[in-house]
């Protein structure tokens, strides 16, 4: 049999789906023979055999009806139910029986109005793919809850493989922390990162800091940089579009703390890696936070403003910060894309056992 991996949504520029997408597979590599299904215009190519090329218009992050094209694409797409095809999105194969995909989470049901289409195939399209799946991969445990009880899949066929954080990469920088202090917000390029809520009690952070936030664009930037101005903090605040790893990696290391007050997530990326660069994180108090950061974390309930004034004041203290950040190391030293491969391997094993020889095929090449 084989191990088709579906990278056919994969652009060049890839953000938190694209991040766990080629960390995981170019793993997966080095255990198991893998075929590819990918296009030309893949940021990163694990080593395996390429079976189809997908268009680069169809990939994530490409103009509007990106989705539906690539949705059309992959109807054309089935291969013989003795290979498993296993998808690190949600984007599956509609014809393929017996895959596996990959729910990193259902933000688009909660905020339909954010991503109309991925709303929609939410809605209506994932309950027919699910039909086709043998198991669903999920990065949280709070994710798992959510799949089993929005669609109604089996728990025992919903399997987690966590987000990881590559500490080799994102570790503290050489420097000091800059005189100028700024606290960051990262990939807030939708309502369900809020930024609304740190505009709203910016009365306790603005004395103290500036306030950068990535990877915010279109019409919620534009929002947001209107509600800057009648707060009256045009200057105060720097917003950018996409970034270059090492410009990101250098406002991590640079930043008093990141500032992460989702509405929801299934897991979030950002935390653990400002974690791992040495910087703090205040997080919204939601399930997945308190699940994924745990002592890591300064949780934060939306909307309470003492509890945003004493997050900001923490800051301020040294003995928090080491506190906080020791249990981060900790955390990251657990969080790894190792480990979450590991979880991948089981999980993959678990569901289909003939994948064994796949894998000892592997490891006798290796």
């Amino acid at each position: 049999m084989r191990l088709i991996c579906n990278l056919s949504m994969l652009g060049s520029c890839p953000t938190g789906l694209g991040v766990y997408a080629e960390n995981c597979i170019s793993r997966l590599a080095d255990r198991f023979e893998l075929a590819l299904i990918t296009g030309n215009e893949t940021a990163s190519l694990p080593h395996g055999n390429v079976l189809v090329r997908s268009p680069g218009s169809i990939a994530i992050g490409e103009r509007k009806c990106a989705a539906i094209r690539r949705q059309l694409w992959m109807r054309s797409l089935r291969f013989p139910l003795n290979d498993l095809v296993y998808s690190p999105t949600h984007h599956g194969l509609p014809h393929q029986s017996g895959q596996i995909i990959t729910v990193h989470d259902l933000i688009s049901l909660r905020f339909p109005a954010q991503h109309r289409a991925q709303y929609l195939f939410f809605r209506f399209g994932l309950p027919h793919l699910l039909r086709k799946c043998r198991a669903v991969f999920t990065v949280s445990h709070t994710s798992r809850q959510d799949i089993a009880a929005t669609y109604g899949y089996p728990l025992n066929r919903i399997y987690v493989v966590p987000n990881g954080v590559n500490a080799t990469v994102f570790k503290p920088g050489p420097l000091a922390k800059p005189a100028d202090p700024f606290l960051l917000m990262v990939g807030a390029c939708y309502q369900h990162k809020n930024v609304d809520e740190v505009l709203d009690m910016a009365k306790f952070w603005k004395q103290d800091y500036r306030l950068v936030v990535t990877l915010c664009g279109g019409r919620y930037r534009k929002k947001m940089e209107q509600k800057a101005a009648k707060h009256g903090l045009t200057d105060q605040i720097e917003f950018k579009d996409y970034l270059s790893s090492d410009e990101l990696l250098r406002l991590y290391q640079g930043a008093s703390a990141l500032l992460y007050p989702s509405l929801w997530e299934g897991f979030g990326i950002p935390p653990l890696e400002a974690l791992a660069c040495g910087t703090p994180v205040i997080a919204s108090d939601i399930p997945a936070h308190r699940e994924v950061l745990g002592e890591a974390g300064w949780f934060v309930k939306l909307g309470d403003s003492q509890g945003w004034s004493e997050a900001f004041q923490s800051l301020a203290s040294p003995s928090f910060v080491k506190e906080r950040l020791a249990a981060g190391q900790a955390l990251v030293s657990k969080l790894t894309w190792h480990h979450a491969v590991d979880a991948l391997e089981q999980a993959l094993l678990c569901v289909e056992p003939r994948l064994e020889e796949v894998r000892q095929r592997t490891l006798t090449v290796h």
